[in-house]
């Protein structure tokens, strides 16, 4: 919208200036979530980070733990269009599982939106057992 300012004072002098107001919507994020959660090592994993409303330009950004992600040989991050950004885990493994932040961000500020991924590993030896021989009676240490 346009609107002119017209100052006046007593001795007749006059100044005029225009001004144009525009308002900005932030960036709206729909609710998103991993399909299986928890999702088992070895398996795909998805998100869609969908802007349905905001004005543009609109940037879309991934973060886990807080720490903006980067390619790994197992995720990857791509934008299908102005508005939606996929990312897509290709074998998930332990180092995957936390809080996935999607991040939307036009001129009129940022919004975020965020889901969890469990992943569940399978049991593992820490060390492993080695066989061990004791005479009958003795204490097994």
């Amino acid at each position: 919208a346009s609107y002119t300012c017209v100052a006046k004072n007593e001795e007749g002098y006059s100044a005029r200036s225009d001004l144009e107001v525009s308002v900005m919507e932030l960036p709206e994020i729909a609710p998103f979530a991993f399909t299986s959660n928890p999702t088992n090592e070895g398996e795909f994993a998805q998100l869609f980070c969908v802007v349905g409303k905001g004005d543009m330009p609109i940037t879309i950004s991934w973060s886990l733990h807080g720490d903006d992600l980067f390619d790994d040989p197992d995720l990857s991050t791509a934008m299908l269009g102005t508005r939606t950004s996929m990312l897509t885990i290709s074998s998930v493994k332990h180092r995957h599982n936390g809080e996935y932040t999607c991040r939307a961000t036009n001129p009129a500020g940022t919004t975020t939106f965020t889901a969890q991924l469990s992943v569940n590993v399978p049991p593992r030896w820490t060390v492993e057992p080695t066989d061990k021989q004791f005479a009958q009676g003795s204490d097994a240490k």
